[in-house]
């Protein structure tokens, strides 16, 4: 079953994220697409135990559609954009007052540190994820 509304993180935009134009600087969105995948995460590691981490960042992109400002707050729409067997892509949107800002896509790999190879998503896992699946 394909869910139709995304996961949804809001941030309020910080003085300091800002850049010497008055808007928000490009490496500002990459935080935020993080922040906003802990959903995500805590489907691996309920308590985000760095210790039993099993997840890498292997690849990300993120797509500038309008600039975003100071003293107004920013809402993250998340899904789940792909599921691979040991991978999954994230596809991110930022909003901002209604407009569509930028989007991200991420692709993460489930990993066994020990082994240092990727490993299948847990079946419990991928089944929440299935619920999160874009169209």
């Amino acid at each position: 079953m394909t869910k139709t509304e995304p996961m949804e993180t809001t941030f309020d935009v910080r003085f300091y994220e800002t850049d010497g134009l008055g808007h928000v600087g490009n490496t500002v969105h990459v935080g935020w697409l993080e922040a906003a995948r802990d959903p995500l995460f805590r489907l691996f590691v309920p308590d985000l135990d760095l210790t039993a981490w099993p997840l890498i960042l292997a690849s990300y992109k993120v797509d500038f559609l309008k600039q975003i400002y100071y003293g107004k707050s920013v809402t993250v729409k998340t899904w789940v954009g792909r599921l691979g067997s040991s991978s999954f892509d994230v596809y991110q949107e930022i909003w901002q007052e209604g407009e569509h800002c930028a989007t991200g896509t991420t692709t993460m790999v489930h990993f066994n540190y020990n082994t240092q190879k990727a490993e299948p998503v847990p079946d419990a896992v991928r089944e929440k994820m299935q619920n999160w699946l874009k169209d």
